[in-house]
């Protein structure tokens, strides 16, 4: 059933769907870009949440529903969507505009698929895949892809692209472009045009789902720095140190520094993200916007920018591969800046 009309060519009322709307996380704040954007280009853009944070522009309209209960997720999905649907219904079925959802909905014409398809994950083990949890976001996600309003599915990089045509081989190709997620612009003049000043080698990790990002894997290509010589630290952003294992934790050389709003990038020689998934890595973009070389894994989207001084490392190479690339990119690479796409790029492409 079509709940809206379909959208007239260069309609200029957009809604966007999102269950927290602020710079709360990347997904949040790649939201928040945009609509912002689009608001500043002329567009009427209004935001179905549950939850706002920060102060929104006057030129967006914010509509909140009544906040799902929190736990299971897959469950609270259910009800955001159901609450998003009758919103939809009752108060924009009869105007042309063009709904963009952010989330697990069914009446959009525009999805930006930010994560893993849960079916990739589910096809790791037999279990997993009974469990009424997967069994859930399995049929959410479907039905994402394939309402018969659906126009374009936005994946952030060409590595979550492939992923949704491997496991959805039904997917028109016409109907999948890449919409990756920005940086904000930087002048030159402000960006530090050396390494820190320092015979200490200043790794940084960043992420609060460390285990995804793969911070148990830093300490150990750490740990082998060290063991060669290297005077080398790590500075963690985005986790506490109550929230990993003592097996990380316990090492003097690793600083833990939580939740902050700016990295301060000017301290650090390079940006280490040996990620398992990832589906595009923001803070790649951010890193290399501020001069800060990168090491990265190649299950990182953020490589689709093809950035100079970042060095892509397979997963499954051995840990002293991933040293001497550090090593190499430490004397090689200087502190110049590089910005791929940025925010404007991305609301140019909508």
């Amino acid at each position: 059933q079509k709940a809206l009309s379909p959208p007239r060519l260069m309609a200029k009322q957009v809604i966007h769907i999102v269950k927290r709307f602020g710079l709360v996380g990347g997904m949040e704040g790649y939201v928040w870009r945009l609509v912002h954007g689009l608001s500043d280009h002329g567009f009427c853009v209004t935001v179905i949440c549950e939850e706002v944070f920060g102060e929104v522009s006057q030129k967006v309209s914010v509509r909140l529903v009544d906040k799902a209960r929190p736990k299971p997720r897959w469950k609270s999905m259910y009800t955001f969507r159901a609450r998003v649907e009758e919103l939809l219904r009752n108060q924009f079925k009869d105007q042309s505009v063009i709904v963009h959802s952010h989330e697990r909905s069914v009446s959009h014409h525009v999805t930006t698929f930010h994560g893993m398809p849960i079916r990739d994950i589910a096809k790791t083990s037999l279990p997993r895949f009974l469990s009424p949890r997967i069994r859930g976001w399995s049929q959410l996600e479907r039905e994402e892809l394939f309402n018969p309003n659906v126009r374009f599915v936005l994946p952030v990089s060409s590595y979550v692209k492939r992923l949704l045509q491997h496991n959805y081989p039904e997917l028109s190709d016409g109907a999948l472009e890449v919409a990756w997620p920005g940086v904000e612009g930087q002048h030159e003049d402000t960006l530090p045009q050396s390494a820190p000043d320092s015979r200490t080698l200043k790794l940084v990790f960043v992420g609060s789902e460390w285990k995804r990002k793969g911070l148990a894997r830093a300490v150990k290509i750490i740990q082998l720095l060290r063991k060669g010589g290297s005077a080398a630290t790590l500075d963690v952003y985005g986790v506490r140190q109550n929230q990993v294992p003592r097996s990380i934790s316990k090492n003097n050389w690793v600083r833990f520094n939580g939740w902050v709003d700016v990295i301060p990038w000017g301290k650090f020689d390079i940006l280490l993200h040996p990620a398992a998934q990832e589906p595009f890595g923001m803070v790649v973009s951010e890193a290399r916007a501020n001069g800060v070389p990168v090491v990265m894994s190649d299950r990182v989207g953020a490589a689709d920018l093809h950035f100079e001084c970042a060095a892509i490392v397979p997963l499954e190479a051995p840990d002293e591969r991933w040293v001497r690339i550090i090593r190499e990119l430490k004397h090689n690479s200087s502190r110049t800046y590089e910005i791929k796409w940025t925010w404007d790029d991305l609301v140019r492409l909508h």
